[in-house]
């Protein structure tokens, strides 16, 4: 065994012995993943826990690149290996998955900004209509003839910007489904965070679904009203601080858009 092949081990086996206790660290099942993705070759230099509203997920660093380590508390890593595995071989731009064992995937680390960030803080239209063009290409490439596939959880902290490209991320909760159903998410997760219902919030929720439209060759602007309305109140049930503002949104987005003329 050469001198990195041990370093790699050594790493291994530390946390083997002395992490099984802390929530916040990889347990024997995430690195026996981690070796599993890796070539021999490559050394471990250390990890780094991130928050996760579901999951627990880890950025392990490496003398060639980072990877990332997703341990499922919901019990779908398969799911979303299969997933990552259909919409790369679709040609979307998704995570690389590079391994599996138990409840923990390895893959593909991403340099890039949240479209949260990019859409709230920055109105970035190119953001918007990124999301738009993934999601059409997303329900027509994986469409079969068992209906539709819809990523689900459609919210702009799901998508990462790398490069001037957006990728989808977090695909646990795809399956079959109304694709309406992902572009009605995706228009409340613009329109129902702060800045909320601004006219530019309007505009990038606009550009998102006529970028839609284009990829897709569908109507789905007016159509797509009743289904953000509809997340807008299921949201409301997630925020009571803005519920009165969210229910009050979605009540007017039931009878026409608004006229921000």
């Amino acid at each position: 065994m050469n001198s990195a092949s041990e370093t790699f081990y050594h790493q291994v086996s530390f946390n083997y012995g002395t992490m099984l206790d802390d929530l916040t660290r990889l347990d024997t099942f995430g690195w026996e993943a981690v070796k599993r993705a890796l070539n021999q070759r490559v050394v471990v230099t250390g990890t780094r826990f991130v928050p996760s509203r579901v999951n627990r997920v880890w950025i392990v660093e490496t003398d060639v690149h980072p990877v990332v380590v997703k341990r499922f508390l919901s019990g779908k890593c398969g799911n979303e290996f299969e997933s990552l595995v259909l919409a790369r071989g679709a040609g979307l731009t998704v995570p690389y998955p590079l391994a599996f064992h138990g409840d923990y995937l390895v893959m593909e680390y991403l340099h890039g900004e949240g479209c949260d960030v990019l859409i709230n803080k920055m109105f970035s239209a190119e953001a918007a209509e990124g999301i738009g063009r993934w999601l059409a290409m997303f329900h027509g490439r994986l469409a079969t003839d068992f209906g539709r596939r819809i990523r689900s959880d459609s919210v702009l902290s799901n998508f990462i910007m790398s490069d001037g490209v957006v990728y989808g991320i977090d695909l646990e909760d795809s399956a079959t489904g109304d694709s309406m159903e992902d572009v009605g998410e995706i228009g409340a997760s613009i329109l129902g965070n702060e800045p909320f219902f601004t006219p530019i919030k309007f505009d990038l929720c606009t550009r998102m679904l006529r970028a839609y439209e284009q990829a897709a060759h569908m109507d789905v602007y007016e159509s797509s009203r009743m289904y953000i309305a509809k997340h807008l109140l299921l949201d409301a049930r997630k925020k009571p601080l803005f519920r009165r503002t969210l229910v009050s949104a979605a009540k007017c987005l039931e009878r026409k858009w608004p006229d921000l003329a």
